[in-house]
């Protein structure tokens, strides 16, 4: 019985159902979720309040208040990073920026999730 030694199957996304040509196609499910986040950019700048809409294992979309400033602004700020804290949950994961709009941002996920760093 041979069971095809030194084959490798490829792994592909499947290929859409029929009539889903206009939905998203992604390699991690999205789930939604309404859980409070903070945005650490780094430096000496303030955390930013927001809000994570949905996440998968790869990534997830952010949502902030409206009218609030973006530190994030223009072309120049994709592929930008900073740690996002999932406060509920006490965890962090380093993020980058990969679409910018008005009240949302897309990121993907750079590290895996973390425990925040306690304070001494």
């Amino acid at each position: 019985m041979s069971f095809g030694k030194g084959r490798v199957t490829p792994l592909v996304p499947k290929a859409p159902p029929p009539g889903a040509e206009g939905r998203e196609k992604r390699w991690s499910m999205r789930r939604n979720s309404r859980t409070p986040g903070l945005i650490y950019p780094g430096g000496t700048a303030a955390s930013i309040p927001c809000v994570i809409v949905d996440q998968s294992v790869t990534g997830a979309r952010l949502k902030m208040q409206p009218g609030w400033v973006n530190p994030f602004r223009g072309m120049s700020s994709l592929g930008q990073t900073f740690i996002l804290v999932m406060r509920l949950d006490r965890m962090e994961v380093e993020c980058e920026i990969i679409r910018i709009e008005e009240n949302e941002l897309g990121v993907r996920f750079l590290s895996v999730l973390r425990p925040v760093a306690r304070k001494s």
